[in-house]
């Protein structure tokens, strides 16, 4: 007697299935160039992201498309990059032959970059919903990481930073004294930048060059930041900032 209730469960769980497995499929496919463009397209609400640079590259701006990814950039119905990709031009040339959207975003840690990035993104996604929500989670995190700095008080306090991580530093409110990189340094910027006082020097993990600078500025803490997702498990903008955090707070 129950025979026909269970087929009208199946019945609708296959129906449910089918229904998901259609929603999924309908998602438009987006290819990010590294870690960090997926890491903004999927705050941007992106569901099916593909990730070009391998994860473990500790410089992902500088990976070179292989043939294998020409097939993937063909599938794709967005292509969210930032342009300073080595493979930029070459992303261009194929979106173009195809008609793939491309959306060129910014990326750095301030608030303004990352909701100009992630909107723009939701834009063609039509997924401002999930921006909103993911720019708010972002928005209080840091929020709560300066009233931290502000408790300790190390708000405001003065830095040799990194270029690459000047952004996010003065999001948090610190003092920039002087900025380096990304190219090695030579003898007078080290002179030049030798001669600030300061509480931090703030390199960047992801090309770091301030080696010389930590035997002439002396009393200062050191932290490597990263930016791209990827080192210590990080995958989200959240988890990058959690992890910068935490090694700023470990400075030695």
């Amino acid at each position: 007697m129950n025979h026909p209730n269970r087929f009208a469960v199946l019945a609708a769980l296959l129906v449910s299935l089918a229904s998901a497995a259609s929603a999924q499929s309908a998602q438009p496919r987006v290819v990010a160039t590294n870690t960090w463009t997926a890491a903004l397209a999927t705050a941007a609400g992106a569901q099916q992201v593909v990730t070009l640079a391998p994860a473990d590259l500790r410089h992902p701006a500088e990976y070179e498309l292989k043939p294998s990814d020409i097939a993937v950039l063909q599938d794709a119905d967005l292509i969210v990059y930032t342009g300073f990709e080595t493979m930029a031009k070459r992303l261009a040339d194929t979106a173009g032959s195809r008609k793939i959207k491309m959306v060129q975003i910014d990326a750095d840690y301030s608030m303004k970059t990352l909701q100009a990035s992630i909107q723009a993104i939701a834009a063609v996604l039509g997924t401002s919903d999930q921006a909103a929500a993911s720019l708010k989670a972002l928005r209080d995190y840091l929020d709560g990481w300066r009233a931290e700095l502000r408790a300790s008080g190390v708000y405001g306090a003065p830095i040799l930073v990194h270029v690459f991580q000047q952004p996010l530093m003065e999001e948090l409110g610190f003092t920039v004294k002087g900025v380096f990189g990304p190219a090695p340094l030579e003898a007078t910027d080290i002179t030049k930048l030798s001669a600030q006082k300061v509480d931090y020097l703030i390199d960047n993990w992801h090309n770091e060059v301030a080696a010389p600078l930590l035997e002439t500025v002396k009393g200062a803490r050191f932290a490597s930041l990263i930016n791209f997702p990827g080192p210590d498990g990080t995958t989200t903008l959240l988890d990058v900032l959690k992890d910068d955090h935490d090694r700023l707070k470990a400075a030695h």
